[in-house]
């Protein structure tokens, strides 16, 4: 898979395919095409001391920390402006993270949370490198404006500030031992400095040109350096002598590693490519020619089994150090999506990660989440991570989508009637000759199953072609009526929409039903929490409240800890099969969840009930797809899930509130999740409840009314809840809804 720029904004990632026509072979490129500021330049690399965690940085004003056993995008950690992050650092046990960037701010976060410590203003200029001393006592930072300065890591103070006179300093680096910092800039030259004091020791030679990495050998012995004249120099320290010197044909090295044998060196250059050297002799043992585009910084896994390397595309990659074979892209979006992908094509991804990329065949473009049955395989992402899936090769042929039109009804149209069912007319074209297998429909977001719609029938039927007439039960006021066309393949059409107005002679109050659901006790297998039992209790009385209002009817079921196992949550919900169409069915749920496979291998996300053990979640657990398949059967005209299930990353295991959501989001309806990505979900004394649910509460009862007409709708709540927790948790914890766009917007409450 290769990376290319075009233009400012769009990236194309060569899943390269062929594809006869005309008898010539065409090739076929999957294009990432970007907004402004969506993603860029990963500037530097650093792996955690578990070996399971990798932190990048670069162009798009974040770092990002990536999970290597699943593919996934962990936490991400944003400046306030936008800037580049040139280089981050990470001290030994993993907690914190320094990054520095090109306004000259150091900012210190802790890596596992995304908290941020503090900001420094350490450089006039643009930071050129960070780096933490190996006792994580010290930073140390290096700047344009030719200074380098130290910092006492817990509080930020600054210890010393040292003028390079280097024109600009380019590298440093601890030595193992902490004592000594080396220097490398602008004007070629390497010094080596006091870290006690701030003195300088000497100069231990230069580079012809100027500087560019900066690297000390485990045992202290030696110190490599590279620079802009394309050789890697190697110092033995004990003599203050040139010990080696390795050249490089065309491009500099940018980044290098060491091996945990230490007889290997791993030299990252500008021109895309990447060497593994014997240094000691002289001798390329492997050269890696997949990366098209300048490699930043190189680094061995853990086991010295894996490559991994960041990119001037937007792209990391992982590679295989036996063969140099490409397993693997990881591409972090500057809105926190994210997108991993193999060479063959599969992927999986965050809950728009794949909205940005395109199938490309010479001007034509298909968005990739149109495959996304047929290529997004989280097992498969997590069995290349594992070693026991290896890429085969490149995509061969794509299939083109089918193309659908929905000729009634058309946006923006009024009904007004009263009982009577809406028909929809649809008509669908097998662009590839692949037979059109199924019509879906969304209703308000939600997809109606079979005994959701009232009638259907086949207008007219051929190879390439399908109309198709149905009827459905709509609501009073505002709806959304979605159809996708799939074909035998399994790729869908774009999906068309008509946002609809039904008014009523009558009024047709509906009524609504609630199932809040929230466990606190997990000990010993899981950390208890706090505030999930009352959250659940709290948000049905609110909602029981409205009985009598906008509601006529208001039906409430609340199971906690011991009672919120998954045979009496489904049990709850047979107790609603009365509902109607016109109804509405709220869920919540606050807890634990987890990821977990299953025996054929399928990654499954679960809420753990209360007393749930590590060897018995397939079976206690209550996995969402399940759950999804019980919501099918109701018959409610809306559904909202308010899901508050991801307070530790230690449980999750990448069961993110977002990924939980994006698996449902279309079968229940609208899922409005406590956090983004893999973000915690955060609890306090002082609110007397998680963020989410205090921030609900408190737009429920009218702080989200903006409009000041005594109505909370749909729109002002998610927009209050989203603003008022990031508040609260200063930018921690981000609500978001997936599909936001497809949900028609409606009254909730009534404040009284």
């Amino acid at each position: 898979m290769q990376v290319v720029m075009k233009h400012s904004t769009v990236l194309v990632f060569a899943l390269v395919a062929l594809i006869a026509t005309n008898g010539t072979m065409a090739q076929e490129r999957v294009s990432l095409h970007l907004e402004e500021g969506k993603s860029g330049a990963v500037w530097d690399l650093v792996l955690g001391p578990d070996g399971k965690t990798l932190y990048s940085c670069g162009r798009d004003s974040t770092a990002k920390s990536w999970d290597l056993t699943t593919g996934e995008s962990i936490r991400m950690f944003k400046c306030d402006k936008h800037t580049l992050v040139t280089s981050l650092a990470l001290d030994y046990t993993g907690n914190w993270l320094a990054l520095g960037d090109m306004k000259g701010v150091l900012s210190v976060w802790n890596a596992r949370s995304g908290v941020r410590y503090y900001t420094a203003p350490a450089h006039e200029q643009y930071i050129t490198d960070v780096a933490i001393s190996a006792d994580g006592r010290m930073i140390a930072t290096a700047g344009r404006d030719d200074h380098i300065r130290l910092w006492n890591t817990d509080d930020g103070r600054p210890l010393h500030s040292i003028t390079a006179k280097m024109l600009w300093v380019q590298a440093v680096a601890f030595s193992p031992d902490g004592a000594t910092l080396a220097a490398v800039g602008q004007d070629g030259r390497i010094v080596l400095w006091n870290t006690a004091d701030g003195t300088q020791k000497m100069e231990l030679g230069r580079h012809s040109r100027f500087g560019r990495a900066l690297l000390f050998s485990g045992d202290g012995k030696y110190l490599f350096s590279s620079g802009a004249d394309s050789r890697v120099k190697v110092w033995d320290l004990q003599t203050q002598a040139l010990f080696r010197e390795l050249e490089l044909e065309g491009g500099y090295a940018h980044g290098m590693d060491l091996n945990r044998r230490e007889d290997l060196l791993l030299v990252g250059r500008m021109n895309g490519l990447m060497e593994v050297w014997d240094w000691r002799r002289r001798i390329v043992k492997q050269k890696l020619s997949g990366a098209s585009y300048g490699t930043m910084q190189a680094i061995f896994d853990d086991n010295d089994e894996r490559i991994l390397s960041a990119h001037t595309s937007g792209a990391v990659k992982l590679w295989r150090h036996e063969d140099g074979a490409l397993l693997l892209d990881m591409v972090g979006f500057s809105d926190g999506q994210w997108l991993s992908f193999t060479p063959d094509g599969y992927y999986d991804c965050s809950a728009f990660g794949d909205r940005y990329v395109q199938w490309q065949r010479g001007q034509e473009l298909f968005p990739l989440n149109r495959y996304r049955e047929l290529y997004q395989r989280p097992a498969i992402i997590e069995d290349v991570l594992r070693g026991s899936y290896s890429p085969a090769g490149e995509i061969e042929t794509i299939l083109d989508p089918p193309t659908a039109d929905l000729i009634a009804p058309r946006d923006g149209q009024l009904f007004a009637f009263g009982s009577e069912a809406l028909e929809i007319v649809i008509e669908v074209e097998a662009r590839d000759r692949q037979r059109i297998e199924r019509i879906m429909l969304l209703r308000n977001g939600r997809a109606l199953s079979q005994e959701q719609i009232l009638s259907s029938q086949v207008l007219a039927r051929s190879d390439t072609l399908l109309r198709m007439r149905f009827r459905v039960a709509v609501l009073p006021g505002r709806n959304a009526i979605e159809a996708v066309a799939v074909n035998a393949a399994r790729v869908r059409s774009a999906a068309q929409r008509a946002d609809i107005t039904v008014e009523t002679g009558e009024q047709l109050n509906p009524s609504l039903y609630i199932l809040t659901v929230g466990a606190d006790k997990y000990a010993p297998a899981f950390p208890d929490l706090q505030f999930a039992t009352v959250d659940a209790q709290a948000i049905a009385d609110e909602f029981v409240r409205q009985e009598g209002g906008i509601y006529t009817r208001v039906y409430t079921r609340t199971l906690t800890d011991r009672q919120a196992t998954r045979e009496k949550i489904f049990a709850a919900l047979k107790e609603f099969e009365g509902m109607g169409t016109q109804d509405m069915l709220l869920l919540f749920f606050s807890g634990h969840g987890v990821r977990q496979r299953d025996g054929k291998g399928r990654s499954r996300y679960y809420y753990l009930p209360a007393g749930t053990t590590k060897n018995n979640i397939s079976k206690s657990g209550m996995a969402w797809d399940d759950f999804a398949g019980e919501i099918a059967r109701l018959r409610a005209g809306r559904v909202i899930l308010l899901l508050d299930a991801c307070h530790s990353g230690d449980v999750s295991g990448g069961a993110s509130n977002e990924k939980v959501a994006s698996s449902l989001a279309g079968q229940v309806g609208i899922v409005f999740t406590s956090s983004s990505g893999n973000e915690f979900s955060y609890e306090d004394r002082s609110w007397g409840h998680g963020a989410f649910t205090r921030a609900l509460l408190d737009g429920l009862r009218g702080k989200a009314d903006f409009t000041g007409n005594k109505i909370v709708d749909w729109s002002e709540l998610q927009l209050y809840v989203s603003t008022a927790v990031r508040e609260m948790t200063k930018g921690s914890q981000n609500p978001m809804v997936p599909r936001l766009e497809q949900f028609a917007n409606f009254d909730l409450v009534r404040i009284q």
